[in-house]
This record gives C-alpha cells, sequence and structure tokens, in this order.
C-alpha cells in the first residue's frame, strides 16, 4: 500500500476528517472560506468591551448597545426565512455580509462614542439573514446523516483563526488599545468583502432554494411571507423543537455575556492586563478546535442527553466559579476558559443539529429564521439587564449565567422524554429530496 493511501485510510478513521474528505460544492467553499471571517473577528471580539469603554462608553451604555444588536438579529431573523426564499441561498448570503459585516467594520473603525456603536450594533445584527441563508447554503444539499460534522467542521474553519490571536496582544504592547483596534477592524472589513464576493462565485443555489425561486418568481415580495402564522404555530406545536430553542436560547444569553461583560470583569476587579485577554481568547480557539477533532465525530444528533448535560454542568459551574472568584486566585481563569470551550465544542454542533432535524423540511428557511427571532426575543433584554447589574458589580452578570444553565439542564431533562432517539434516527435518513 502507497503512502498516500496509508494517509487517507489513517485520515478517513476520524468521522470528522472522513466527512471533510468527501464535502463537495456549496458544503466545501462555505467551510474552505470561513476563516476569512473568523480570522478578524477572532482578532478583535476579545476587545470589543474594551474599545467602547476606552471610547467612553458607561457599562449601562455597553449593555444598551448590546440590547440593540440583540433587537435588530431578532428583526432580521424573522424575515430571514422569507428574504432566503425571496433573493435565494446564495445572493442572500452576499447582500446581508456587505450590510451586516462590511459597513459595520467602517463605523467601528471610525467610531467616536455611543451612537456610532449603536447604529453598527443594528445593521450588524442583519447576520442573522445571513445565518439562515449561509446554513441553508452549506447543509440543504448536503448528506442530512452528517450534520453533526459538518456543523462541527463549520466551528472548526473558524476556530483556526485562534492561531493569529497573539497577533493583538503583540500590537496592542507596541499602540495603543484604539489605533490597535481601527486598524483590526480596517483588516475585518478587507477579508469579509473578500469572503462575501468569492463564495458568491464560487457556490450554486441549492436544489430546493431554486424550487422556491420559481415559486416566487414574478409575485410580490410580501407572498414569500404568506403563510407565517400558519409556520409559527406548527413551531409551538412541536414540544421537542420549543425545548430545544428553549436550551439554545440559554446558551446565547450566556455566550453573550462572557462575550461582553467577562472582559470587563477580568481586567476590572480580577487584575488581569489587557494585553492578555487575546491570549485568553487564543487559549479557548486552541482547546475548542482540539475538541472538535477529538470529540465532534463521536458525537451524534440521536444520543445527545449524556454530553449536553455535561456540557450545561460545566458552563453553570464556570458562572458560579467566576461569581465569587477573588483577585489571589485569577489563575483560575485558565482551567475556566478551557471548561468554556469544552462546553461549547460540545453544544454547538449538537443542538444545531437538533434544530436542524426538528425543522419542517417544506418550510425549513421560514422557520429556521423563525427560530432565531424566537430566541433572540426571549435572550435580548439581557445586554441591558447585565449592563445594569455590572455597574453594582462586575461578577453579578455571572449570576444570570448561572441561573441560565440551570434552566437549560431543565429544558433537557424535558426534552428527553419527549424526543426519542429513534425519530432523530429517522429524520437523519430521509434525503433531502424526499422533502422538495
Amino acid at each position: 500500500m502507497g503512502v498516500k493511501q496509508h494517509l487517507s485510510r489513517l485520515l478517513r478513521r476520524n468521522r470528522l476528517l472522513d466527512t471533510l474528505l468527501d464535502l463537495r460544492g456549496n458544503a466545501r467553499y462555505c467551510l474552505l472560506l470561513e476563516p476569512l471571517w473568523g480570522v478578524p473577528s477572532t482578532l478583535y471580539l476579545p476587545l470589543v468591551s474594551k474599545y467602547m469603554e476606552a471610547l467612553g462608553l458607561s457599562t449601562l451604555q455597553i449593555g444598551v448597545v448590546l440590547t440593540a444588536y440583540l433587537l435588530s438579529q431578532m428583526a432580521a431573523a424573522t424575515v430571514g426565512g422569507a428574504w432566503t426564499d425571496r433573493l435565494g441561498r446564495r445572493r442572500t448570503t452576499l447582500v446581508f455580509d456587505l450590510l451586516a459585516w462590511s459597513i459595520p467594520c467602517l463605523l467601528w473603525m471610525f467610531a467616536q462614542g455611543f451612537a456610532w456603536f449603536l447604529a453598527a450594533a443594528l445593521l450588524n445584527g442583519l447576520w442573522r439573514v445571513t445565518e439562515t441563508s449561509w446554513t441553508l447554503l452549506m447543509v440543504e444539499d448536503a448528506p442530512q446523516d452528517k450534520l453533526v460534522s459538518i456543523y462541527a467542521l463549520a466551528t472548526v474553519a473558524g476556530l483556526i483563526a485562534g492561531f493569529v490571536s497573539p497577533l493583538t496582544s503583540a500590537l496592542i504592547s507596541r499602540h495603543s488599545l484604539v489605533s490597535t483596534m481601527r486598524g483590526l477592524y480596517l483588516f475585518s472589513f478587507v477579508s469579509m468583502t473578500t469572503k462575501a464576493f468569492l463564495l458568491y462565485k464560487l457556490a450554486q443555489e441549492t436544489s430546493l432554494g431554486q424550487k422556491k425561486l420559481q415559486e416566487l418568481s414574478g409575485k410580490p415580495w410580501h407572498t414569500a411571507l404568506k403563510g407565517t402564522g400558519q409556520v409559527v404555530k406548527t413551531m409551538f406545536k412541536n414540544r421537542s423543537l420549543m425545548l430545544t430553542l428553549g436550551i439554545i436560547s440559554c446558551v446565547l444569553a450566556i455566550r453573550s455575556t462572557m462575550e461582553n461583560f467577562w472582559p470587563l470583569l477580568v481586567t476590572g476587579p480580577l487584575g488581569v492586563g489587557e494585553e492578555q485577554l487575546p491570549l485568553l481568547a487564543m487559549l479557548k480557539n486552541l482547546v475548542m478546535l482540539a475538541s472538535f477533532l477529538i470529540l465532534s465525530h463521536r458525537l451524534r444528533a440521536d444520543h445527545y442527553h449524556r454530553p449536553m448535560a455535561f456540557a450545561l454542568w460545566l458552563l453553570t459551574a464556570l458562572s458560579a466559579m467566576l461569581l465569587v472568584l477573588p483577585r489571589n486566585l485569577n489563575w483560575a481563569l485558565i482551567p475556566g476558559v478551557i471548561a468554556e470551550a469544552l462546553a461549547l465544542s460540545i453544544l454547538i454542533p449538537l443542538y444545531s443539529s437538533l434544530q436542524m432535524l426538528l425543522l419542517d423540511k417544506r418550510e425549513r428557511a421560514r422557520m429556521m429564521g423563525l427560530s432565531l427571532a424566537f430566541c433572540l426575543l426571549v435572550t435580548a433584554p439581557f445586554g441591558t439587564i447585565n449592563g445594569l447589574l455590572s455597574r453594582w458589580h462586575a461578577a453579578l452578570p455571572m449570576a444570570v449565567c448561572m441561573a441560565l444553565g440551570s434552566l437549560a439542564l431543565v429544558f433537557l431533562s424535558r426534552l428527553s422524554k419527549s424526543l426519542m432517539p429513534e425519530q432523530l434516527r429517522e429524520e437523519a435518513q430521509v434525503p433531502a429530496a424526499a422533502h422538495q
């Protein structure tokens, strides 16, 4: 046996790598181009709240910006499915990538105060339209039994960017925080805009997307919204889907809190330097990357309960630790970052796959958008709530995370009683063409 064949057989023993080697068409292009979004976002994300603080925003204003961002996401998700059906998965992804990422990057780069960040947040929230269109572009024509691996690969593609995080620390050491962030946002504009146009050129409209375009061709725009009320009713009648959305809502709120208020906690009461934040972010990305490569190929949507319960317990325990962690024990942030990364690497592919399998296949685009809108409606108030709590003490938002983690565990317990593994196996085996 040749070296090439031996290497191929070795790689294919890992389900995740085997999926990557077999992928063709849209799924491959979506995954290969993802680092063009992941690299710039990884560079600036750990310091966003510190950047706003440096430009004079209070913790309450930061919370209001976060709430506006979540409300914008909710509104975008509500019509995201209709836009995706009306314009097609491919064209929608291009248009809303430019609106949600390219333009906000310019606003952040030139930002002078609260109004700039508010305007950028309202535009940036439109990425929820792209999330629907991009996800369907990636998975709609892909094998349904490989959804967990595809979602894991999508996250891995973004996590590869974790290797460049130390660059931010080096830049801050030589330049000010504000000038560094302005430069990173310029780089982000170029990289994300390039990704949007490349994906549009390389990808093809999905088979279901083509069918929707033909159905809506020549009809008024509002035709795409027809029947939305019935879609919502169908969603609310699906107990398993609603419990899954409850879990997703809790995790979204926890992630949002960690991204926006965790940096203020660790650089404030816990005494960590700003230049250390990108290094901690790199550690988180590297652990998530390793976890995806080692664990994700073992995860299956029809055996979701135990791994999701373990991950949610980790997030809840981490929130409790951060709530009471004293300054002289700030070294515990390192195992905390590792625990968060491990938990998210389990939760993201599993709950994403559960959601996709539970959606009505004939109304997948609209139902996915409306599902996101529901989650964001629930999580939107937490930005302002955590902003107010952070004014009293920087650790109080962690108490909210602890409560949300406990609530997600309750939802998961009820989900395991209503959703049998056999149902998920049946859904995963149904080819996409059967639903068209």
